[in-house]
């Protein structure tokens, strides 16, 4: 699947298809991530406000980030991201519309965060 380069989201089920040369990132904050006990299978976990430390090592390659809703916290790493000349989208309605999806869910430990 190829990026339209204005589209800045997709939606749950497209993500599902995405190929997996995607890296799926959570970037709730750490409360919201522990408070929900599960997250998208697959996604790593990265602070929301430390992107400037993490961000070199998704250079290169594309990612998809996802919040609680998919709003401000999402949307801000989303633009430092592709401000920093990587590939980046958000998933629309961020975890809570991957949920409404029934999508599958993987557990997230205390120790992930």
């Amino acid at each position: 699947m190829s990026q339209n380069h204005n589209q800045t989201s997709l939606s749950p089920v497209a993500l599902v298809n995405l190929p997996d040369a995607w890296v799926v990132i959570d970037v709730r904050k750490p409360a919201a991530r522990l408070a929900s006990g599960s997250a998208i299978p697959g996604s790593v976990w990265r602070h929301p406000f430390n992107a400037v430390n993490w961000a070199d090592e998704f250079r290169g390659g594309r990612v998809v980030v996802y919040c609680v809703h998919g709003h401000e916290v999402s949307q801000a790493v989303r633009g430092f991201l592709a401000d920093m000349g990587i590939e980046a989208m958000i998933v629309e309605g961020g975890f809570e519309a991957w949920r409404a999806a029934d999508l599958p869910v993987a557990p997230v430990e205390s120790a992930d965060v």
